[in-house]
Order: structure tokens, then sequence, then C-alpha cells
């Protein structure tokens, strides 16, 4: 099996055998479901929240934080996780004012390539906006681009997606991990990690100097110090606290910049759809100021535009892996205690029983008759059921915010050089997220 194109495998083993398939890998049981109606169910059965357990993972994590853990631990801390994170308007208007100001960054990357004439690739911009966003909604923090700080962050964050491979193969062979964890690749993982926490605890320490009991929290960290005796369990709230930071900041940065990127650069690939987009938003917005939350109800097009990238994109092949806790019987079938639960989101959202043009760029997918937006539908880009995405409105949010801003200031195009190159481009290609093939674009002021 191509490793790079397992999910292809994946899925034509599903049309060959049906929407629920089995098969191992090593002495590990897998069990993909390529159907949305099996997804759904399945992911909303307690049986199926366990996490595969992953020997490098759970060294690093002690059983802390929401994204790894199961049980009554990752219930009680996702809810506290949730209910702060709410206290401070979640997706709602303060975090769009976090993300108006992380514009003006992306703002100045693109100015300067259209004054200049340069060609550029915006990953770097989108990774910055994103990490300041969840800098100030966790740590307080607003960083200036260069300081050594937020260049330390950039640069851990952009590392934890290029973690081996080879630290996943006890999974497959549970014997192997006497052996993973000696390896270079293991330690610098351990480094990163801890590394990471360290420097989310510091934060949290120069925080605590400025605030006091009197003052009402600004972010996660001073509420959590709010609520320290609201939930007791056998690991320190400060523990808790600075992992669940890492999470986010490693969750919510490079999947949200990589949505961006394949946004932007879907709309170099297809400039007619580019156009629509800019038009709608200069009816709808006009010119004098950005696009605000506020004017998302009648953003259809632009709306239908960000969910079609999701779906054609497909910006993770197999979804977060799940875990059967017990023995159960689903559909007919036996799914034995362990068995691992594969989400083919990819075969899903290009699933030809559910979308019109499923290998097409088509935003008219998510366009009811009268051009209105009908919502996300059958597409999964942040998972379903009880352990969807917890900060699916946030990414959402963000998405919206900075690709209308974009649009509607700038034209974007494929530099000449990448002109006829574009099947490549879009076929990109697989790591822990999927990217885009080489490609610059060149930038024009509207």
């Amino acid at each position: 099996m191509d490793q790079k194109q397992a999910h292809l495998c994946v899925i034509e083993m599903c049309k060959q055998y049906g929407d629920l398939i089995s098969y191992r890998m090593g002495s590990q049981l897998m069990v993909a479901v390529n159907s949305y109606d099996l997804l759904k169910e399945i992911m909303e059965d307690e049986n199926y929240t366990g996490r595969p357990r992953l020997p490098f993972l759970d060294r690093v994590t002690q059983g802390c934080g929401i994204f790894f853990t199961e049980g009554e631990s990752w219930s009680q801390q996702r809810r506290l996780a949730m209910r702060s994170l709410r206290d401070f308007g979640f997706a709602r208007t303060r975090s769009a004012e976090m993300v108006d100001a992380q514009v003006d960054i992306i703002f100045q990357l693109l100015e300067a390539a259209a004054d200049n004439g340069d060609h550029i690739r915006t990953l770097e911009a989108f990774t910055e906006a994103t990490n300041g966003v969840i800098a100030q909604l966790t740590l307080g923090r607003r960083y200036e681009r260069g300081e050594k700080e937020f260049i330390y962050l950039n640069e851990t964050i952009k590392a934890f997606f290029n973690t081996s491979f080879l630290l996943s193969m006890p999974l497959l062979f549970p014997s192997l991990d006497v052996i993973v964890r000696t390896l270079p690749a293991s330690s610098s993982f351990n480094n990163l990690v801890f590394g990471l926490q360290d420097f989310v605890r510091n934060q949290v320490n120069q925080r605590k100097e400025i605030v006091d009991d009197s003052m009402e929290p600004e972010c996660l960290c001073d509420r959590d110090a709010a609520v320290k005796n609201v939930v007791t369990m056998r690991h320190s709230r400060s523990t808790k606290s600075s992992r669940g930071v890492v999470e986010f900041f490693v969750a919510g940065t490079d999947t949200t910049a990589r949505s961006l990127e394949w946004l932007v650069v879907l709309m170099a690939v297809f400039p007619a759809i580019q156009d629509k987009v800019h038009e709608e938003l200069i009816r709808v917005v006009g010119s004098e100021r950005r696009p605000l939350t506020s004017d998302k109800s009648e953003l259809n097009y632009t709306l239908a535009v960000i969910e079609e990238s999701f779906r054609f994109v497909s910006l993770v092949a197999i979804g977060v892996m799940h875990r059967a806790k017990q023995d159960a019987i689903f559909h007919g079938y036996r799914i034995p205690k362990d068995s691992i639960i594969l989400p083919c989101t990819y075969g899903i959202n290009h699933d030809s029983r559910i979308w019109a043009k499923p290998d097409e760029f088509y935003p008219e997918h998510f366009l009811n008759e009268k051009g209105a937006y009908t919502g996300h539908g059958k597409n999964v880009p942040f998972m379903i059921g009880r352990r969807a995405c917890p900060g699916e409105g946030l990414a959402r949010m963000e998405v919206l915010l900075v690709f209308s801003a974009i649009m509607q200031r700038f034209r974007v195009t494929l530099a000449p050089e990448y002109v006829g190159k574009e099947a490549e481009i879009l076929k990109g290609s697989y790591g822990i997220l999927r990217q885009p093939g080489d490609y610059k674009l060149s930038v024009q002021k509207r």
C-alpha cells in the first residue's frame, strides 16, 4: 500500500466490498467507514470515542488534554475547555477582533508582493496569523512579527507536522516500541512537546504577575486560574492547562493555515470563481471596510466557495482514528474491542452518491436553485459526532474573515512559470495534511 496514497487504496476496497470493511495492518484490525450515514451513526456511539493507544503520545500527554485522551478524563477536560472558550467569545465578537488584527500581517505580505512584483507562497503568513489568534485567545499575548518568542512558536508548530511516521509503528506492531522509543525521532518529538509545554508554562507564569483576582479573565489561562478548584483530577492544573494550550496550537494552526492556502490557490486556478466572490463582497460589504461576521448571512457564494474548498481538498484524507472500547455489533458486523475506526473523509467528500460533480471544484454543491447557501450538508471537514473538532467555530470564522478580506482587496493569479501546471498543483501531496503542489502567486491590488 502506497503510504502517500493509502486513502485511495482504502476507498477502492470500499467500492469493491462495501462501505464498511475491515482489514489488518500488522497485528491491528482496521475498520474503514466510507459512508456518511454510517460514519454519523458510529461517531455518535460512545463505544467508539476511544483513541488508539500510541505509546509515543501516551508518554508525553500522560492523560492530559482533549485530543488524545478518552473516557471521563477527556469528557471533563473537554467540557471545561469549551466552557472557558465560550466565556471569551470563542468564534464570536472577541475572536473576530483578534482575527482582524492578524489580517494586517497578511496584508503586509500581499501589499509588498503587489508593489514589488514578487511571486509568493502564502502559507507562512497564514501560519503566523492563526498562531497569533490562538496565542491571544489562550495566553492573552499579542506577539509582534519577528519577536523571538513568536518565531520559536511558529517553528515548533511547524516541526510537529514533520514528525516521523516510524513513531506510529507500535500501533501495528506493539513489540516494536522498545526499539522506537530509542530512535532519535522519538527524542526529538519528546523535546518538541516538553519544550512547548515549558514555553506555555513560562508564558502563563508571566501572565500571573500582571493579573490579580479582581480582574476579569481575558484569556483561557486566566479562566483556568479562576476555576482551579472546580475539577479535581490526578494531574496538576498547571500541567493540564499547559498541555491543553499546546493542543490548541498544534491542532488549530496548520490546519487553518493550510485551508486558507488552498483557498487562495484555488482562486488563482479558477479566476472566474474568484471574480464572483469579489463581486459579491463589493455588493454586500463595499470597499470602505473589511467584511464582518455580521455580513455572513448575505455572503452566500463566498460561503459556498469556502465549503467547497473543504470538500474538494479534503485536508485530512482519513479522519482522526477512533478506537472501539468494547466488543460490539454494528449493522450486523462484529467489531472487536480495540479495533481502529478509520473515517474515510476523502471518500465521503468525493462520493458520487452525494455530490453532483465529486471530482470538480463546484461551489454550487452548497447553493440551492435561488443561489442561497445551504450549509455544509454531508461535508465532513471537522468530523462529526461526539469527538467533532472543538475548534470548528473558530476555524470557520477565521477562514471566512481572512479569505473574504483578501478577495475584497486583492486579485491572485498563478505566477507565469506555473501557468499550465494547474493539474499538478491541485493534485498536491499528502503528509499529515494535504498540501498543494509547487506553486507561486502573483498579487494585484484591486
